[in-house]
């Protein structure tokens, strides 16, 4: 999968592709993705594809009406922005510093944050201290004292729905 969460991507195809500024200069949506679905290969991107549900009131909702709400989109209609040019990009992977990164195709940066493997150093301080830690006993609490082991018992008793319907001459 190309796109994760977090990344902006362009909306490259479908009604909520493009919009207008007030220049009249129509340019493409862009937006932060929210959420990813991969079973269906859709994506949640922030302010793009609004619909409007009708809600009712529920406890969780004092008010009912009609709420907009950011609907998926198919990821085949997403691509990730440039972070150079912001134009729609394609996505390649490669390693740096032993990472597998993925990089924007058009500029050749890299998309995510490249993290450097961490080094093990162990010193006699450091191992004495983990000892120390581990020969304290555990602390026991007033509501583990108070509590007792129960033993599991297995029930043997088993209902079996006994009661059949008779049926009458016209069969209701």
């Amino acid at each position: 999968m190309n796109i994760k969460t977090g990344d902006t991507v362009v909306i490259i195809a479908g009604g909520d592709q493009f919009t207008t500024d007030k220049k009249g200069i129509k340019t493409r949506k862009t937006g932060r993705v929210l959420k990813i679905n991969h079973a269906k290969n859709t994506a949640i991107v922030e302010g793009v594809n609004i619909v409007k549900k009708h809600q009712r009131p529920t406890s969780a909702n004092d008010k009912g009406g009609i709420v907009e709400v950011p609907a998926p989109i198919h990821l085949s209609n997403l691509a990730i922005q440039d972070p150079k040019t912001g134009e729609p990009t394609r996505i390649g992977h490669r390693v740096e510093n032993g990472v597998k990164v993925r990089y924007a195709k058009k500029s050749g940066q890299t998309l995510d944050k490249v993290q450097k493997p961490a080094k093990v150093k162990s010193t006699k301080e450091e191992s004495e201290v983990k000892v120390a830690k581990t020969e304290k006993p555990a602390k026991v609490t007033k509501q583990a004292k108070e509590t007792k082991q129960v033993k599991a018992v297995k029930s043997t008793k088993v209902e079996k729905n006994t009661t059949v319907q008779k049926k009458g001459a016209s069969g209701k």
